[in-house]
């Protein structure tokens, strides 16, 4: 498999110059001699022409020949600057999605998904907390009043009290997903209204053995 870098190391590009020094004649290549030593490294033969071309600039120029990267230390793509506190003044509902954070901070989506991984976002998953009236917390105040000893204002032996709890569960879901095979038929889920799906019920109690 040819390589498809870009960046060679200034010794591969010597060698890769050498070898084509090799098998030239008078200065000239033969035909696919490109072609041959760029198997021998396994870089694209495109590289290889490139440096047999700086080198015959090198030769016309009367220079010593010279097949170094010209790139300087500082180079390539630069890294977006993104100032991270102007996120905390974005409104909420529009950074729900890094695509809609990247939109309104003006940069690519793949930007913000590196910062992600690197730890400069993260993820919050919110839920709704239930809203408590003044009543609801009076209620409650009670309820906790109400299970201390009204002698010595400590919390009562509760081993005698079992808590209860139920939770309601569909017996199946509108959409399921089957992985199957092509010659398979389609699987055919009827209910008489899909708003009225059949549920059960798991009833949970807690107390001391």
């Amino acid at each position: 498999m040819v390589d498809k870098r870009k960046n060679l190391s200034d010794n591969e590009r010597q060698a890769i110059y050498e070898a084509l020094l090799l098998r030239s004649v008078n200065g000239k290549l033969k035909r696919r001699t490109t072609t041959i030593v760029a198997h021998l490294f396994n870089i694209n033969r495109c590289y290889v022409q490139a440096i047999w071309r700086t080198a015959k600039q090198c030769l016309a120029a009367r220079v010593l020949v010279d097949v170094s990267c010209k790139r300087k230390n500082n180079c390539g793509r630069k890294k977006v600057a993104i100032d991270m506190s102007r996120i905390a003044t974005i409104p909420l509902n529009k950074r729900t999605t890094l695509r809609a954070l990247a939109h309104e901070l003006g940069v690519n989506s793949s930007t913000l998904h590196r910062l992600f991984k690197q730890g400069k976002i993260r993820r919050h998953s919110n839920t709704l907390k239930p809203y408590l009236r003044d009543d609801n917390k009076k209620t409650r105040l009670q309820y906790c009043l109400g299970m201390l000893d009204a002698g010595t204002l400590q919390f009562i032996d509760m081993r005698n009290i079992i808590h209860t709890d139920e939770k309601w569960f569909n017996t199946t879901k509108k959409a399921k997903r089957f992985y199957m095979l092509p010659e398979e038929e389609d699987p055919l889920r009827t209910i008489h209204n899909k708003n009225s799906i059949p549920k059960c019920m798991l009833l949970c109690a807690v107390c001391p053995p």
